[in-house]
């Protein structure tokens, strides 16, 4: 079966460091496909390849990555796309075409109508399937992500539809259902009755300037919360589903956000140097902290507290479960620590057990010690990056890694409150934690896990 990607965005950031290296990386393994970059910064495909790809690209990619020169707006884009996928198609008798949408969520409308007339314009006499794959966010809030779908639905069915969250192809995403439903030990511990807290802490070293232009229209709500960190709460706290398939855990997270109210206890702020380049005041919040509760009978009581957003002092991304510390007060002695499970995502993937444990030659004194599984050094370094994967279940037809239209809309509703433009926005110094993160925790008596 001939297979064509047709890249939209194909000269931004996301195909250039994330697809391309995925699809170079996917056909070395022996899938075979086609890659047609769409863009507007480059007049010819030797101008793209020379400015796109890094040096050393291996050639059997390149003799396969195409590039045209395309604007949306142009009155004859849609047919000189329709004659450039022709061309690709040769007279094979089977072909697939993957429609990538690597936009801005505000061209995908434009874009979909175009697709339609494209289907149209290639009918052939040939057995023909298609896929259609979008970015997150998926829409700018709940009542634009269902009038999006709407028009997809309109071009495509919903097993054509592949809506990307890509932490949901990141290792440690799949190892959290892993860990907790494939181990007895971790399964009897991980609710209400024992954990105290989960803290959730995405910092990012780099700024958003070089990209103000796309930023700015998201913000750190659409950028990581509604997506990367509602997901990762649905898999902390999900019920064990009947089976690791994409049905069964789409089920399950479901239930989770439909048993998240809407956020109510939340702080926003911007770096003090955002769009200094750009002449203009630039508001969109690059920093957020919150707490929430999944009101589920086993998770019910237990804050959620979440801190994320850019140009802090190190870049950290990590998951704290702290348990109760019933033994501190029986034993009344402030010095014995509680345990925890820590996930450390970034810099590298690491899971720790936080235990207690006697400090030589004391009299009786314990020591928190951590018992550490270090994804590298356990299975090497070389495992498959998170786009890598996304595109591999993509070819496969597998949606086992893909947000549901379901969780997206109540992840929606769960930000709604965030979205606001009325919202008060604190500015912080680059390298520091905004004031209000301090206060938060104060408010909540809790220290965050730095």
């Amino acid at each position: 079966m001939k297979r064509i990607i047709i890249q939209y965005g194909g000269t931004g950031d996301l195909a250039e460091k994330k697809l391309y290296p995925a699809y170079e990386n996917l056909m070395e393994r022996g899938y075979q496909f086609e890659v047609l970059a769409l863009g507007r910064r480059f007049e010819s495909r030797s101008q793209f390849l020379s400015a796109v790809l890094r040096n050393g690209t291996n050639r059997a990619f390149t003799d396969h990555l195409h590039y045209l020169n395309y604007d949306m707006a142009h009155p004859d884009a849609v047919t000189h796309l329709s004659e450039q996928i022709k061309m690709l198609m040769q007279e094979s008798r089977e072909v697939e075409f993957i429609y990538y949408l690597a936009l801005q969520p505000s061209l995908y409308e434009t874009a979909i109508a175009q697709i339609k007339e494209i289907d149209s314009a290639l009918a052939c006499e040939c057995t023909l399937t298609k896929k259609i794959i979008v970015e997150k966010p998926f829409g700018f809030d709940g009542e634009s992500a269902k009038r999006y779908n709407t028009v997809l639905e309109q071009a495509f069915t919903n097993r054509e539809i592949y809506r990307v969250d890509h932490y949901l192809g990141k290792e440690f995403m799949q190892n959290l259902l892993l860990m907790r439903f494939h181990n007895d030990i971790i399964r009897r511990i991980w609710d209400n009755r024992t954990i105290e807290s989960i803290q959730i802490i995405f910092d990012e070293e780099h700024g958003v300037d070089q990209r103000l232009g796309f930023y700015e229209k998201i913000g750190v709500v659409r950028d990581t919360i509604q997506n990367h960190i509602l997901q990762i709460i649905t898999f902390l706290t999900m019920a064990e589903p009947a089976s690791i398939s994409f049905e069964d855990i789409a089920i399950e997270k479901q239930k989770v956000l439909r048993a998240i109210s809407p956020i109510q206890e939340f702080y926003m702020g911007r770096y003090e140097s955002l769009g200094s380049g750009s002449g203009k005041v630039v508001t969109t919040p690059t920093y957020a902290s919150f707490t929430l509760f999944v009101n589920t009978y086993y998770f019910a009581g237990i804050p959620i507290y979440v801190r994320t957003g850019k140009m802090q002092r190190q870049a950290k991304s990590l998951i704290y479960i702290k348990f109760k510390n019933t033994t501190r007060e029986v034993m009344h002695d402030p010095t014995i620590a509680e345990n925890a499970v820590i996930i450390t995502i970034h810099p590298e993937l690491t899971i720790d057990i936080s235990m207690n444990l006697k400090v030589p030659n004391s009299n009786w004194k314990s020591k928190p010690v951590r018992f550490r599984f270090n994804q590298s050094e356990t299975f090497g370094v070389n495992t498959p990056e998170a786009y890598e994967q996304i595109v591999e279940k993509i070819l496969l037809g597998d949606k086992s890694l893909f947000p549901t239209m379901e969780e997206i809309t109540e992840s929606w509703r769960i930000v709604e409150p965030m979205l606001s433009d009325q919202i008060p926005v604190e500015v912080y110094p680059i390298r520091t934690l905004p004031r209000f993160t301090i206060d938060m925790a104060k408010k909540n008596n809790f220290s965050w896990f730095d």
